[in-house]
């Protein structure tokens, strides 16, 4: 695989090489600055779009509304003996103190 890429590199840099090569030391710094010039441009217009979006109405997603469960209950309360219940309610009584 790591010599796939490597063969890649190599035919990639060789072409860039030919295409260069013909060209005068200020043809290719004017190619450079154009070029630069250009990603700099579509990469701020990409990054404030973006930032306009994200305001925007159209944008927001939709809230899902989630019903509450219906727990059932594993033990009725009036099958646990009174001082069961008696516990339970001291327990949590100590919280709202």
């Amino acid at each position: 695989m790591k010599k796939i890429f490597v063969k890649i590199r190599d035919w990639a840099e060789g072409k860039l090489r030919g295409l260069c090569a013909g060209l005068s030391p200020k043809k290719r710094v004017t190619t450079i600055a154009v070029l630069v010039g250009l990603f700099a441009v579509g990469n701020f217009y990409m990054i404030f779009r973006a930032i306009h979006d994200i305001g925007r109405e159209d944008a927001k997603q939709e809230v899902i509304k989630i019903e509450p469960l219906s727990i059932p209950d594993i033990v009725p309360a009036d099958t646990l003996p009174e001082r069961k219940i008696r516990e339970m309610e001291e327990f949590f009584n100590q919280f709202n103190k």
